[in-house]
């Protein structure tokens, strides 16, 4: 058998569990793995049919090429007891699948970027049409002309001061959304969105 190198590939099956339950302790009878038992029958295969030419018939993967440049950015991960259902939980509450959002998790820490998922940006991009509306609906508040002078001016003051955060919060959810398209539409992330 062969060690195991960074350009090795996976050979994948599905099994009822209990062909996969028999396979594991026929493994573990002769102290081996499930996977390195898997590699010894395969090399044992390979060997008893002789030599076969790769461009005979051989299976190829999209984009797949010999020195593994352009390979498929499919891949296999193996989580540590319990993380998948913390992963699927969070995905849960943000609305999303657990492979979705794993991907997207990887993205956003392989690029440096921000990515919210698609459900959330919508929430934000929904929250600054509101905030836009009611930035305009300030602006038109008109003042009672019957309100004494001191009343009106404290009114007024609270009036501008509410107008201004309003404009600040709509023009931070709105960069917000803008750095969120753009890190998703070109990989180019800021660690600050």
């Amino acid at each position: 058998m062969t060690k195991t190198s960074r350009s090795s590939r996976v050979i994948a099956t599905r099994v009822p569990p209990e062909t996969r339950a028999r396979f594991a302790a026929l493994a573990a009878r002769h102290h081996l793995s499930a996977s390195s038992l898997l590699a010894k029958m395969v090399d044992e295969v390979l060997k008893t049919n002789g030599q076969i030419s790769l461009g005979s018939g051989a299976q190829r993967f999209p984009h797949e090429s010999e020195s593994g440049i352009g390979v498929p950015d499919r891949i296999t991960l193996r989580l540590r007891a319990g993380d998948r259902a913390l992963a699927a939980g969070r995905a849960r509450a943000r609305g999303m699948k657990t492979a979705s959002y794993l991907a997207l998790l990887i993205h956003n820490h392989v690029r440096d970027a921000a990515v919210l998922p698609a459900n959330e940006l919508d929430h934000i991009k929904a929250t600054a049409a509101r905030l836009a509306a009611l930035g305009r609906q300030l602006r038109m508040f008109g003042m009672p002309n019957t309100l004494s002078e001191p009343v009106a001016s404290d009114l007024g003051e609270a009036i501008a001061q509410v107008r201004r955060e309003v404009e600040v919060a709509r023009e931070a959810t709105a960069a917000l959304v803008r750095r969120n398209l753009i890190s998703w539409e070109t990989g180019a992330g800021s660690a600050h969105a």
